[in-house]
Formats: structure tokens, sequence, C-alpha cells
């Protein structure tokens, strides 16, 4: 049995008169019917959800691979020039007797081109020589003995280090000044 509502009005005012049930009888019967309704819904809602979430999952694997793509495509259309200045450069070579001056006019070709593609993805070198070394974007290769004056200056730099939008792309590989101590 179920619980019924009657609804009727008396003049001014609304009364609603309840048909009893035996509260067991309402509760087994409520039970019953939510044990029946629940599994198949809940089945179903997780095999929705589960559904939903593997085409999220494949879609955004799908739009990574899509962005590394662009990607890979945007950064080789920005050396693509100067990768032309090179061959270019290898061939007029070839055609002249060694021209100093036509092989310097290619790296600096090659260099401004270099220095675009760069400063257009927010790449710049740092600038470590003569400065003191910083751990956060540098590594030391070896020790040298230096004067007084240059205790924990870079003297030399092995390997540029460059920044890229603020953040270490790669770290200066660089040779440090250590002051000697006096001996007695």
């Amino acid at each position: 049995m179920s619980k019924h509502n009657k609804k009727h009005t008396t003049g001014y005012e609304e009364v609603v008169e309840e048909e009893s049930a035996q509260p067991q009888e309402v509760a087994e019967e409520a039970q019953e019917t939510a044990a029946e309704t629940t599994e198949p819904e809940y089945r179903e809602q997780y095999v929705r959800l589960y559904a939903e979430f593997d085409n999220y999952r494949k879609r955004t694997e799908r739009e990574k691979a899509a962005l590394i793509a662009y990607g890979k495509k945007d950064f080789a259309l920005k050396m693509l020039p100067m990768y032309e200045v090179l061959l270019r450069q290898q061939k007029t070579l070839q055609d002249k007797a060694q021209d100093v001056k036509a092989l310097q006019e290619g790296m600096r070709m090659i260099v401004t081109e270099l220095d675009k593609v760069f400063r257009a993805e927010g790449i710049q070198k740092m600038d470590a020589l003569q400065k003191p070394y910083d751990p956060a974007t540098q590594e030391v290769v070896a020790m040298v003995p230096a004067p007084a004056d240059k205790d924990g200056l870079v003297i030399d730099e092995v390997k540029m280090g460059f920044m890229m939008n603020g953040q270490v792309l790669r770290p200066a590989s660089v040779v440090v000044g250590q002051a000697q101590e006096e001996t007695k």
C-alpha cells in the first residue's frame, strides 16, 4: 500500500486528508522499489560516466598531439630561413675561392635570423662572464685559482646558458675563480 493524499476545499481553507497505511508495509515497499530501480540506474550512470571520461581522455590525447605537432611546425617554419641562409652560403663558398667576406656576411645573417626567432620565443642568452656565480642559473664545471678580487666570479663559460620567459631553459656551464689562501 502506498500513502495517498486527498485534497478538498471547504470554504476558506484547504483540508488535506491522509489515508493511513501500515508504516512497516510502506517501508518495505519503498525498499523494494529503491532496490529495483537504483541498481540499474546506478549502473547506467556509471557506464555513461565511464564512457564520457574515456571520450574526454581520448580527446585530450588528440589535442595534446595536435598541439605538439603545431609547435614543431611553428618552430620548423621559424628555423627554415636560417637553414636556407646556411645552404646558400655553403653553395657560395663552393663556387668562390674561400672568400672570407662572404663567410662573415653569411654568419652575420644566420646569427641575425636566430636572434629574431629566439626573441620571438622569449629566449635570451645569459650574461655570466665576470659576474658572481649563481647556482640557480649556472653549473660549475671547474674552479681555478684566481686573484682575491676575482674570487667567486665566473672566469670562463664552457657552455652558454639560456633563459626562456624568465625561466632557465639551459643552465650555463662555467669556470669559477677561487682565491688562493696565502701560505705561511
